[in-house]
């Protein structure tokens, strides 16, 4: 009860983070039913094919993006802090044009690639057009993703996860209920929704007005760097996070049959259940890291950091609790058949465990300018993830995926809070 009462406490205080939870749950509602929906209507084969694809669509969306997305939202609430508007657009509009770049030059590469993929790497020749059909979500997704980045740079925060997190899987949910019953039908679907979400985002930025900063906070200190430096290692790090949650699946889909392949992807995402809660306190928290570092109010962000630490620990264990208390119940919701993956639940529960009592500490870093770093810790963290993933996938299967999943979540988490207590001291 304790606990209840200070979480409403802290939501009543901090409406901000009580309302991207809400857009977040949205996202979860979405998500789900669709996942749900795909495991009835495809069946336990064209559902691993379609997580396959979707696996494949954020993996090489990442790519495209390249840090630029990150970039955009540091470097906006920096210069907004100081009141540099005609900056801050620059570092929009830039960003936004790289990131078209990239997403165009992926989905070009998808389509060309998708056979020789489908058939000399998953050995699976049938996924080869669906795999070039998801190239259709690639340059939207992309751009969904970096217009999202760019309202919270905005610190719109809220407006941010409802345009990236929350009303694409509402639209695609919808879509697919409305009727859509192929394999094909859903990516279609999935990308009609990420180009919707992508057009709202434009229309809210577009009508955003700027508020000018306080006279204390109008100081000019030194200049950003250019966008496309803190881009670079922000890319690094974006590319091997999504390469860490991808490459178990990918494995798995060449050792394992389909039907594991969906019943792991499943699992995976119900354990990504506590990335929602991270992701929506953090992309709130992350312009005010931003503009708190670049303007010294080092005892107002070491009590922001601690806050977010606090609000994530309070509403994220009682989501790991439900995955370790009733797994097969979750599974079982998701279709018949899943309830396979338990054991895999619970394992990668234990490591976002870990990830959940050290939240945030990577965007803490990433907004104060310790990309190279971060992207040390990531290396890290894809070592683990190569080496252990070749001998424990094909000895184990689903199980080994699981135990690398929670192996190099709880890596990255330690390791962030410990680089950030040793860069960061005033602001732990």
């Amino acid at each position: 009860m304790m606990a209840l009462r200070s979480l409403l406490r802290l939501a009543l205080s901090h409406w901000a983070y009580a309302a991207a939870l809400v857009v977040r749950g949205l996202e979860l509602v979405g998500k789900l039913g669709l996942y749900m929906l795909a495991a009835r209507v495809l069946g336990a084969h064209d559902a691993g094919l379609f997580f396959l694809c979707i696996t494949w669509v954020g993996l090489i969306s990442t790519l495209a993006r390249g840090g630029f997305e990150k970039a955009i939202m540091r470097h906006m609430a920096a210069e907004l802090a100081l009141g540099r508007v005609a900056e801050a657009h620059r570092a929009l509009f830039g960003g936004v044009a790289s990131a078209f770049a990239g997403g165009a030059l992926a989905t070009l590469f998808t389509l060309l690639l998708a056979q020789p993929l489908s058939t000399h790497v998953f050995g699976q020749p049938e996924l080869g057009p669906s795999l070039a059909l998801s190239a259709a979500v690639i340059l939207p997704q992309t751009l969904c993703i970096v217009i999202g980045h760019g309202l919270s740079g905005l610190n719109r925060g809220v407006a941010s996860q409802f345009v990236q997190n929350g009303l694409w899987p509402v639209i695609t949910l919808a879509t697919v209920a409305a009727g859509v019953q192929s394999l094909d039908g859903m990516l279609l679907a999935l990308a009609f929704a990420n180009a919707a979400s992508t057009a709202c985002g434009v229309a809210l930025i577009l009508t955003h007005r700027h508020t000018p900063p306080s006279e204390d906070e109008a100081q000019a200190p030194d200049a950003l760097p250019p966008l496309w430096r803190t881009a670079f290692p922000l890319g690094m790090v974006e590319v091997v996070q999504v390469s860490l949650n991808s490459i178990p699946v990918l494995v798995l889909g060449v050792f394992a049959p389909p039907s594991d392949v969906g019943a792991f992807s499943v699992a995976s995402r119900i354990s990504m259940l506590i990335w929602v809660v991270i992701l929506s306190i953090g992309t709130i928290a992350a312009p005010n890291f931003a503009s708190l570092h670049r303007i010294g109010a080092w005892d107002r962000l070491r009590a922001l950091n601690r806050r977010v630490r606090l609000v994530v620990g309070l509403c994220g264990l009682p989501v790991i609790a439900a995955m370790m208390l009733f797994p097969t119940f979750l599974l079982h919701l998701i279709g018949p058949g899943f309830e396979m993956a338990r054991p895999a639940l619970l394992v990668m529960s234990v490591g976002q465990l870990v990830n959940c009592l050290l939240p945030c500490q990577d965007i803490l870093l990433a907004m104060t300018g310790h990309g190279g770093v971060l992207r040390w810790l990531n290396a890290g963290q894809l070592a683990t993830c190569c080496l252990l993933g070749a001998v424990l996938i094909p000895l184990y299967g689903m199980m080994g995926a699981a135990a690398l999943t929670a192996l190099f979540i709880a890596q990255g988490a330690i390791g962030t809070t410990l680089a950030a207590r040793r860069l960061l001291p005033r602001a732990v």
